[in-house]
């Protein structure tokens, strides 16, 4: 039973922050030196050369840590009060008749759903966020989709250029 526990728990849990950062680490110094191996260097050099590129690999490491094991208390902690705030707002909305109580219900409601929905996209690493961003709206490559023809031309434009 308890080898059965064992191996259950051992499915569920996630691998921690640190063996997280090692991986993604270690998958990045080798895809370099692989990319270095192509072009002709020996796998010695071509790894040597792959961790002198990337830099002070245990810096990184340490700060990568740091940044991940920061944010999941953080995020934990918006969840939980976000979340609170919906719930709460769907109580009041749904358990009490009178008018004032069911407008805070929304406004609860609002920020809870709102809260959450941000945090989501922020961990999720929406440029949103960033002012400075390039937001591209899915066209690949900026080309406009296969709507617009020739000319440049919406479907919209098209029709009114018909009427």
């Amino acid at each position: 039973m308890r080898n059965i526990l064992n191996q259950i728990r051992a499915r569920v849990d996630k691998p921690s922050i640190e063996t997280e950062v090692d991986l993604e680490l270690r998958f990045h110094i080798d895809m370099q030196a692989l990319d270095y191996e192509h072009r002709g260097l020996s796998p010695g050099e071509s790894r040597a050369k792959a961790e002198a590129r990337f830099g002070d690999v245990e810096r990184i490491r340490k700060e990568c840590i740091r940044i991940g094991s920061g944010s999941t208390v953080l995020v934990w902690i918006l969840n939980s009060v976000f979340m609170f705030c919906l719930t709460m707002g769907l109580l009041l909305r749904t358990l009490v008749p009178e008018m004032h109580v069911n407008r805070v219900g929304d406004v609860m409601m609002m920020i809870g759903g709102l809260g959450i929905l941000l945090v989501y996209a922020r961990q999720a690493g929406s440029r949103v966020f960033n002012p400075n961003s390039n937001i591209r709206l899915g066209l690949k490559n900026n080309v406009p989709p296969t709507a617009f023809d020739e000319q440049g031309r919406t479907p919209f434009d098209r029709v009114r250029a018909d009427d």
